[in-house]
């Protein structure tokens, strides 16, 4: 059966150029119908350091966003420096950091901010302020006029966000603005909205079929 696997990687700062060694995911299993999904539409990873190897920061001057941003070089990295000791979740927060120096979009800070909120559950520490920080940027997503991206499928993942932030009310309205067009299974929807309605703030575990329609079907990976 195929495992994850992270292995040393030597990566090109793209700022400073500075060259600097870390761990890259190399490897996942496919996810299968007995995958831990949740109704977010995130794969449930079973150590911390697979979702921060999606990440990379620099040691030289601390630019760090996600990992296909750097090229690899075929320098040994054992033979670099010691990155920088840094707890999983932070990257993701160097990361947003580094966006908004940046001018990056909104949906990517989200997005980075929504992986450190996962990478800190599956860390044993939830950390709220990353979930937070990923409500408001997606807010800002979704407030551009001239953002031509998928709303519908946002407005769902902002609607979990919300729900979770104990905003149900928010959630709610979320939820109802998902268009078929999203491709979010109305099952799912429905879960999620009775959810809402009944205050429940937990996340779910998205049922086995549903991860087969969603995930399996369409091949997807982590």
């Amino acid at each position: 059966m195929k495992e994850f696997v992270l292995r040393d990687t030597t990566l090109l700062c793209p700022t400073c150029n500075s060259m600097f060694g870390t761990k890259t995911l190399a490897a996942s299993p496919d996810i299968t119908a007995e995958t831990p999904v949740e109704a977010d539409l995130h794969r449930v990873l079973p150590d911390p350091a697979l979702r921060a190897a999606f990440v990379a920061m620099c040691s030289a001057c601390g630019y760090a966003w996600w990992v296909q941003a750097f090229k690899t070089h075929p320098f040994d990295s054992k033979l670099l420096p010691k990155p920088l000791s840094l707890e999983y979740p932070k990257r993701f927060a160097h990361a947003v950091l580094t966006g908004r120096s940046n001018g990056s979009h909104s949906l990517d800070l989200a997005l980075l901010a929504l992986n450190g909120y996962w990478c800190s559950r599956e860390a044993g520490n939830p950390e709220i302020r990353f979930l937070e920080l990923a409500h408001h940027e997606m807010d800002n997503t979704l407030k551009l006029d001239d953002w031509e991206g998928s709303r519908g499928y946002y407005h769902y993942v902002m609607g979990e966000i919300c729900r979770q932030l104990r905003d149900f009310k928010a959630a709610i309205l979320h939820f109802e603005k998902v268009t078929p067009i999203a491709n979010i299974p109305q099952e799912l929807l429905d879960r999620q909205k009775v959810l809402a309605i009944s205050g429940d703030c937990d996340p779910a575990v998205m049922p086995a079929h549903l991860v087969e329609l969603m995930f399996v079907d369409q091949g997807a990976k982590v």
